[in-house]
């Protein structure tokens, strides 16, 4: 906690005052995290991907890597599950049922996962693809 302060230059014992202890500190950074992987307003599905797979690359293999974390440790897979349940609720919200929508989520984290992998371009990828197959029409 000491290290996370001093990064964050901040007083010694304020992580602990808004966050109780580590495993708080990480919980609300998920938190955060997954924030930013929801659609903005007005942003289009190949925007959202671009976002995740240029300036946010390294936000979105963090989010990979927590999945990985989350097979051992239940807390933090709560806090994912909640965080993709947010995201099929945005899509339900836009008029898909809410098993598409589950399966959109999925089948949209496996095209970017592969595209991290083959470090491929954010402009190489697709998503509406995904989308059109769903029958899911969006800005």
């Amino acid at each position: 906690m000491r290290g996370v302060e001093d990064e964050a230059g901040v007083p010694h014992g304020s992580a602990r005052h808004y966050f109780a202890n580590q495993r708080g500190l990480i919980v609300e950074v998920v938190r955060h995290l997954l924030d930013g992987d929801l659609p903005r307003p007005g942003e289009t599905p190949k925007q959202q991907v671009a976002r995740w797979l240029g300036p946010e690359s390294g936000r979105t293999r963090a989010r990979y890597e927590l999945i990985i974390a989350s097979f051992h440790d239940p807390d933090l897979a709560v806090e994912l599950v909640r965080g993709r349940d947010r995201f099929v609720d945005i899509l339900v919200e836009r008029g898909m049922t809410s098993s598409d929508a589950t399966e959109l989520v999925a089948a949209l984290d496996g095209v970017v996962l592969d595209a991290l992998l083959r470090e491929q371009a954010p402009e190489g990828v697709d998503p509406e693809r995904i989308f059109k197959k769903f029958g899911a029409k969006f800005p």
